[in-house]
């Protein structure tokens, strides 16, 4: 008796690479769909409407300037920004219809004018308008 030896085939697995393509688009929508992305809330303004013009009383208005150096005056009189709030709030009180008109330097530095800002959000301010800067103030 003959003992016939076969040649044994060597197998090497391959990997469908069609089939990596699908998997790979279905992760990444998966991602997609269960990634919780943050929403950064931003500066909520109310802008008025293009052209519309609304006219207020001067005594209605608080001029709040911000120099270059974030010093800050409201109605001429030199106000510490940690007591804005409280010199807001008094304004307030003596007048409900009061809108804070802010004029800021462009030199003055960012943080500054949203530490102003916030400080007249704080004292219940709710009419607050970003005014251009004059000249020679």
């Amino acid at each position: 008796m003959r003992v016939v030896k076969k040649k044994r085939e060597i197998v090497v697995g391959e990997i469908s690479t069609p089939g990596m393509a699908d998997i790979a688009f279905q992760l990444i929508i998966f991602f997609l769909l269960t990634t919780v992305f943050m929403h950064e809330h931003g500066l909520r303004l109310v802008l008025p409407e293009k052209g519309e013009e609304v006219r207020v009383k001067k005594e209605n208005i608080a001029e709040v300037y911000v120099n270059a150096r974030g010093q800050v005056k409201i109605k001429d009189i030199e106000v510490p920004v940690d007591r804005i709030r409280e010199f807001a709030e008094q304004l307030l009180k003596e007048n409900p219809k009061l809108i804070f008109s802010l004029y800021v330097d462009h030199r003055c530095p960012y943080e500054k004018v949203i530490k102003v800002f916030d400080e007249l959000r704080l004292a219940n301010a709710k009419r607050i308008a970003f005014a251009p800067p004059r000249r020679g103030k």
